[in-house]
């Protein structure tokens, strides 16, 4: 018998095929990764440090306005940065730190406010002292005092043309030098070790704040002067004049703080915006708010175990955690950050600073918004504005970006080009910007909802002609709700931009709709009976909701949450705040005035959801108040240990992916300018002005000319050439005071038949004064109005049914009025004028020449 015999283990057969197969897997996956590199090759990178050339204008003997610079022509009516003041020769000096630059030619260009004027336009010679170059020209003689013109510089170098902005006007008994000198004082004073001569000019209304980041006129002195922080200038002030009148001057002051701290340096931004009136007796501080907000770098922030201290800035901070808290990403100071406390990290993700002593690094002109995070920390954001450095160095657009946490990398999706400044483009951003799940994008662009896919590098107009009372967007901005009509209509059409469904919202039968706001993901809307409509007097329609509902519509049908209604009031317009609805509301009589009734307000009684990571206050001996951010508790006997500081590697896209969304609303925006700061962008005057009123701003529109300013003067003298047009002499007297105020115009037509056949007050106005912006101030104060009667136009006041009055000036303690039944002026007193035109609503009517 034979004996056989077996090896033990697996047989050498088995392990050759095995092999075999290992090393086919192998080189495949070697295969796979060298092709997908080759296809999809990523350059890291850092975003590069500034390069363009800064201009200063110089004047008033050692003041200077920094100009920055774009690389694409703008649109010149809104770079409204500064007002430079020309001395009696309108000199212009001009210094251009070239910054290593290599600058060929230099032109400038003077055109009028609304650019359609070309005052004067010449090349510039110029000396180049290491890199400085000086210049200077005197403006044309067409230039008339007190008038605000546009100045262009151009720069020509390295092939392309470099573009400057701002204002210049020859002011006449504005007293700009002295109250410049005044600003520099305050401000010099305020950093001083003793601001007691401050105290004079203050108006405290508080003994216990210690925040520094926010300080305003109501501040304390202790406030105004710094508290106990040590910080010290870096180099001058840059000096912009935003608003010059004979009644005040608005300026603002910005700089660079430094302090140091343990060996390392801390820096600072701050601004200050003042507003001031020079008499021959003395100068009258009117406003004054200062911004101070510090610079995050690895040199700077500070942990106490799950505490992160992020120091001196807005406790209104933008943020976004994980469902954890363990990550938290948050905007400080035009910069993006992200802490990981489980991997010890403190990441800067996105940031133009680079060197806190070049003014260009640290130019405020673009704002970050945060779209969303998911549990490892990646997320999506948008950084928007005047570009300061990188690839669109010098350009104002929206850049999308994606950051990969895992990868640690932010990479640039697209870049929508603006010829808009920053505030205008911030006024006007919308809340609906969205990214899907499949990289589509969604964005709002003046009315015109734009979709791209980011894939595709494809984009389509969705709608357009959108006003701001048309729609509204839930706060994730996923959910879209919107009427096609202006006003009210009888469908809200819904938009889940995620999925793409779409479902309507249809009105019963004689009701009209319009979607209001969001609550979170909740839409409230509006309900009004047809039979309400109704016209104040002055002839606008007023669209009274008599009942609002919130509706949970986020599974794909409207599900009514709770509504609204209280007899005898009703909704002109919701407001939310801290998750309260403010009610605006009206009540109408039976003779059909409209009064202005007291608001209401609806409360959230779940309120704001806890949130994994909070923000809260804390006290610091030096910086005093200091915003902190408390992540989730460490474990038990868990110590933090070193936190690491990196700055996220960039990738940026190639140029196929700079689009350009052109688009504009189909209605009259205006613009409320508090200091060289948009405060609001609106087509809802009324809005305008009371903001505007509020913060001492001004309003524009968008032509762009001056609708509206709370300086006014002191007194005006009846307006003259106030007569009946002879062909209404025996009308209304609603109809006499529109032929005076037309006749007053140059215009004289039989307004008691255009009345008689349907026409309104507002409607004759706009249709026999087509060169004049008729406004409808109904709403607004009796010292509002008066503004225009301070620029020498009537104001058009109802008194009741077929009734009104024409104000024709006024001083301090009462108003003239031409009383069109008797054809005279009369006196009455303020206090009681006030209460008289409230009675009828507050129905007012004037124009712009």
């Amino acid at each position: 018998m034979k004996l056989q015999f077996y090896k033990k283990g697996i047989p050498t057969q088995i392990i050759k095929r095995a092999g075999i197969l290992l090393a086919i897997f192998v080189c495949a996956v070697i295969f796979f990764e060298i092709v997908t590199n080759i296809s999809e090759t990523k350059e890291v990178t850092k975003l590069a440090s500034p390069t363009l050339p800064v201009v200063y204008v110089n004047y008033l003997n050692d003041a200077s306005t920094e100009l920055h610079g774009y690389v694409q022509k703008m649109d010149p009516a809104y770079m409204r940065d500064a007002i430079i003041p020309l001395d009696s020769n309108r000199t212009v000096s001009l210094s251009i730190d070239a910054k290593k630059y290599n600058i060929d030619t230099a032109s400038y260009e003077i055109r009028s406010l609304d650019t359609q004027r070309n005052i004067s336009n010449n090349d510039l010679e110029f000396t180049n002292d290491d890199g400085v170059l000086t210049t200077s020209f005197q403006a044309g003689n067409l230039i008339e005092k007190n008038e605000e013109y546009l100045l262009i510089i151009t720069l020509n170098g390295n092939g392309k043309d470099i573009y400057y902005y701002t204002r210049i006007m020859q002011p006449d008994g504005c007293n700009e030098e002295d109250i410049l000198d005044f600003a520099q004082y305050f401000h010099n004073t305020a950093l001083s070790e003793d601001a007691t001569d401050l105290s004079s000019y203050i108006e405290p209304k508080s003994t216990e704040s210690n925040d520094l980041s926010h300080v305003d006129i109501n501040s304390t002195l202790s406030q105004i002067a710094y508290g106990t922080f040590d910080g010290t200038q870096v180099g001058d002030c840059n000096v912009a004049l935003t608003d010059i009148t004979t009644n005040y001057v608005s300026l603002t002051l910005s700089y660079l703080l430094t302090r140091d701290n343990n060996g390392k340096n801390e820096y600072y931004t701050c601004s200050e915006d003042y507003r001031i009136r020079y008499t021959a007796d003395r100068i009258y501080l009117l406003s004054y708010d200062r911004n101070m907000n510090q610079i995050l770098d690895d040199q700077s922030v500070a942990f106490d175990g799950n505490i992160l201290n992020i120091g001196i800035t807005d406790s209104n901070l933008q943020y976004l955690s994980n469902e954890t808290g363990t990550i938290v990403s948050f905007v400080q100071n035009g910069s993006l950050y992200e802490y990981n406390q489980t991997d010890r990290k403190l990441k800067q993700i996105f940031s133009f600073v680079t060197d806190a002593s070049d003014s260009r690094s640290i130019y405020d002109q673009h704002q970050i918004l945060l779209l969303n995070i998911d549990e490892s920390g990646t997320m999506d954001y948008v950084v928007y504005g005047y570009m300061n450095s990188g690839s669109h160095e010098g350009e104002c657009g929206i850049n999308l970006f994606h950051y990969d946490a895992i990868e640690d990398t932010s990479t640039e999706q697209v870049f929508i080009t603006s010829t808009s400044s920053f505030q205008i483009l911030n006024a006007n951003f919308s809340e609906l910007l969205y990214e899907t799940a499949n990289n589509d994008f969604y964005i709002m662009v003046n009315g015109t909802l734009v979709y791209m896919s980011l894939n595709e590098l494809t984009t389509k107009e969705l709608m357009t002609g959108l006003d701001d009372a048309q729609y509204a967007v839930s706060s994730s901005r996923r959910y879209l709700a919107w009427m096609d009509e202006e006003n009210m209509a009888s469908t809200i059409h819904i938009m889940d931009l995620e999925t793409g469904h779409s479902f309507d919202i249809n009105a019963a039968k004689g009701q009209l709709l319009r979607p209001l706001e969001f609550l979170d993901d909740d839409l409230i809307y509006g309900t009004i009976n047809k039979n309400d409509i109704t016209t104040d007097g002055a002839g606008s329609t007023i669209y009274p909701m008599y009942k609002l509902t919130i509706s949970d519509i986020s599974q794909g049908s409207n599900r009514e949450l709770m509504s609204y209604h209280k007899n005898g009031y009703y909704i002109t317009d919701t407001s939310i705040d801290s998750y309260t609805i403010y009610l605006d509301r009206i009540q109408i009589g039976e003779d059909g005035i409209i009064t202005a009734a007291e608001g209401d307000t609806i409360k959230n009684s779940a309120g704001e959801q806890n949130k994994a990571v909070d923000i809260s206050l804390a006290t610091d001996d030096v910086k005093q108040q200091i915003v902190t951010l408390t992540m989730t508790p460490l474990e038990e006997d868990e110590k933090l240990g070193t936190v690491k500081y990196d700055i996220t590697g960039l990738v940026l896209a190639d140029t196929a992916r700079n689009v350009s969304v052109s688009s504009a609303t189909s209605s009259t925006q205006y613009y409320v300018y508090v200091g060289n700061k948009v405060a609001l962008a609106t087509d809802d005057l009324l809005s305008a002005i009371t903001l505007a009123d509020e913060e001492m701003g001004i309003v524009l529109d968008n032509t762009p000319k001056y609708i509206w300013k709370r300086g006014r003067k002191s007194y005006q003298n009846s307006i003259t050439g106030i007569a009946v047009g002879s062909s209404d002499s025996d009308a209304s007297a609603s109809a006499k005071a529109l032929s005076a105020m037309l006749v007053q115009a140059g215009e004289n037509v039989q307004v008691h038949t255009l009345l008689e056949s349907g026409e309104t007050p507002i409607s004759i106005l706009r249709k026999t004064l087509k060169d004049y912006d008729i406004l409808d101030l109904t709403g607004a104060s009796l010292t509002q109005v008066l503004y225009y009667v301070s620029q020498g136009v009537p104001v058009y006041a109802y008194t009741g049914e077929d009734t009104a009055v024409l104000i024709v000036g006024y001083d301090a303690s009462s108003i003239t009025y031409f009383d069109p039944q008797t054809s005279a002026t009369s006196k009455m007193g303020i206090t009681e004028a006030n209460e008289y035109f409230a009675t009828f609503g507050n129905v007012f009517v004037s124009y712009i020449k």
